[in-house]
């Protein structure tokens, strides 16, 4: 089918089954064409360009194997960018220096399914939409929400980073968030509205709560006071997408 996201799924034969299972009930776009257990039959797909992969799902605890020596293996290092690891350790613990390109996520082992099926149709999504100037700004998102103490394992983080990202290209969809951002957000995610508004201010309170102190205060202070109040869903998304933008030159709206 012409939505199916091909996937390589690289854990043991137990979890595959169980993950296969999982992701039957939830979705019917996922497509584990690929699967492996263990990393050098794994390198041998990704390396593989007949392979056309799409996304691939990486268990970065496998016994006996070196989830960085299989990461810095790829030839093609796009799929970097289209890469999962399923690990309970930090994204920043991952050294990828010697690529431009960066890890999508690293999501803990006690994932919900749902979570890693909206990723999967992130990669896609960026795949089919992105080229490689927007890529690096989409993850670049990804970077400032988790200095806010936003986690990519919550559905907040994902609304939150499609929500920027979309209004950096389009400045005008600030002034619209209601009216365009949620009801976009809610169509590619197949959620309510209500819902995308509500995981969104529950992130933004979360990351308020627990986050860097030094970094919010730096973005938000001109706007905010961090100990009287909280961003709302629009100034967060406005202040963090004025950041971006002026770090890439762009001054005017």
């Amino acid at each position: 089918m012409k939505n199916n996201i091909n996937t390589l799924v690289v854990c043991s034969n137990e979890d595959l089954l169980k993950l296969k299972e999982e992701i039957s009930k939830l979705s019917t776009e996922i497509n584990i064409k690929f699967s492996a257990d263990n990393y050098k039959d794994a390198l041998k797909i990704i390396n593989d360009s007949n392979s056309k992969l799409d996304a691939i799902v990486i268990d970065g605890t496998l016994t006996g194997e070196n989830i960085l020596s299989l990461l810095t293996s790829y030839e093609n290092k796009v799929l970097i960018s289209r890469t999962i690891v399923i690990d309970n350790i930090k994204l920043d613990c991952y050294n990828l220096s010697t690529t431009d390109y960066q890890l999508f996520n690293v999501i803990p082992k006690n994932f919900k399914v749902n979570d890693l099926i909206i990723s999967l149709k992130e990669i896609k999504n960026k795949e089919e939409k992105y080229n490689f100037l927007k890529i690096s700004i989409y993850d670049k998102v990804a970077e400032i929400l988790k200095k806010l103490g936003i986690a990519p394992d919550k559905n907040g983080f994902h609304y939150l980073r499609k929500a920027i990202y979309e209004c950096y290209l389009e400045p005008s969809l600030l002034t619209s968030i209601t009216k365009e951002i949620y009801p976009m957000l809610a169509q590619s995610f197949s959620k309510k509205e209500s819902c995308i508004e509500r995981s969104i201010r529950s992130a933004i309170e979360t990351g308020w709560d627990r986050g860097n102190y030094e970094y919010s205060n730096e973005l938000f202070s001109n706007c905010v006071d961090y100990y009287k109040t909280k961003p709302t869903n629009g100034e967060f998304i406005a202040i963090i997408v004025d950041k971006i933008m002026m770090e890439q030159g762009r001054t005017s709206y």
